[in-house]
């Protein structure tokens, strides 16, 4: 018998470990990218069974996982702390880091007239009837929304019944943005903010931005025509 359109997909095990631990990485990564960390953000991934999986295949995520597990409330404190200054340190006003991390500036040198991204990402978005808040007047090709925006559309995913259909236009939502704007620009933003950062914990998201994103590349070139 034919699978028809109108059908639900049927999840296996493997697809929703895999897009569970997908959608961990990119919140993880949205949350210590989007504002300063919150001491809630902190603890809520101190311990998180996602990072913890991450680690066995990411050096990034081993580094984070080791520099945040098993904090003493003191310690938990004084890491609050001072990540709240790191984060200001390096996205202030008169931040540390070369390039504003926009997709617009990272690719401004790709063409003679550089084009807004923040428009192509918006429509995108729009597409898939996603709208962003913009807690302090961010564009909308700026890192932490392009990483909430794919771990939001797995999230739709996993909690929407998914039609063969659905599913093929989700799945290819996800390879086209990945292949579209964050190969073009996420793994150097990843190599600037290891290599600015004085902080050892943005030092391992840089790493574990760099490394994720090379493997969604990789996936993505991977599936695009399977």
């Amino acid at each position: 018998m034919l699978l028809t359109a109108e059908q639900p997909v049927q999840w296996n095990d493997e697809t929703v470990e895999r897009l569970e631990t997908r959608k961990a990485v990119y919140q993880l990564l949205a949350d210590f990218l989007g504002e300063m960390p919150t001491l809630d953000v902190i603890m809520s991934w101190r311990n998180h069974q996602g990072l913890q999986e991450m680690s066995c295949a990411s050096e990034g995520a081993k580094q984070l996982r080791l520099l945040l597990e098993n904090l003493s409330i003191n310690e938990l404190y004084a890491v609050f702390s001072s990540l709240r200054d790191e984060y200001m340190r390096l996205f202030g006003s008169s931040g540390q880091l070369p390039v504003t991390p926009c997709e617009t500036m990272y690719r401004a040198s790709e063409q003679m007239l550089p084009k807004s991204y923040a428009q192509v990402v918006r429509q995108t978005y729009a597409e898939f009837s996603l709208y962003f808040k913009k807690m302090n007047g961010e564009p909308d090709d700026h890192i932490a929304i392009e990483l909430e925006f794919m771990a939001v559309l797995i999230e739709k995913m996993m909690n929407s019944v998914m039609t063969e259909e659905r599913f093929d236009r989700y799945m290819n939502g996800q390879r086209e943005f990945v292949l579209h704007h964050l190969k073009r620009w996420a793994p150097r933003f990843g190599d600037d903010l290891k290599q600015h950062a004085e902080h050892p914990v943005y030092q391992a998201i840089g790493l574990l931005l760099k490394e994720f994103i090379s493997k969604e590349v990789i996936w993505a070139e991977k599936t695009k025509t399977a």
